[in-house]
């Protein structure tokens, strides 16, 4: 695969996880609306500025939810742990995309290649 296909299967796949984290926990609309700010925001896809620049992408949450984004991380952290059984914790995950350092952004392209390679369901 190439890299840019597989560049955008990472993203295809965290936009995947968001929508679901978060329309289970806050409702269909809550994602769309998101998504709609985040684009505004970076002009671009907003799920390749996550896998480019994770820390941009939570201060961009912040700018929306305030102290919520936090929260908003960590629901996607559970998620990703309730659905998809990654090995780390909710609080792990959230430093991941705060921090946003090189080693943080192979882990998180990590878990989302994993996700990418499960049977679907």
């Amino acid at each position: 695969m190439s890299l840019k296909n597989e560049r955008i299967l990472l993203q295809n796949v965290a936009k995947k996880v968001f929508e679901e984290a978060t329309t289970t926990a806050l409702g269909s609309s809550c994602s769309v609306v998101i998504e709609f700010h985040l684009k505004q925001k970076f002009g671009k896809d907003p799920y390749e500025v996550f896998l480019e620049d994770p820390k941009s992408f939570y201060e961009a949450l912040k700018e929306i939810f305030g102290a919520g984004a936090e929260s908003m991380i960590t629901l996607v952290g559970t998620f990703l742990i309730k659905k998809h059984g990654i090995t780390c914790t909710a609080t792990e995950f959230l430093n991941m995309v705060v921090n946003g350092d090189e080693p943080a952004k192979r882990a998180l392209k990590e878990i989302l290649t994993n996700i990418a390679s499960q049977p679907a369901n």
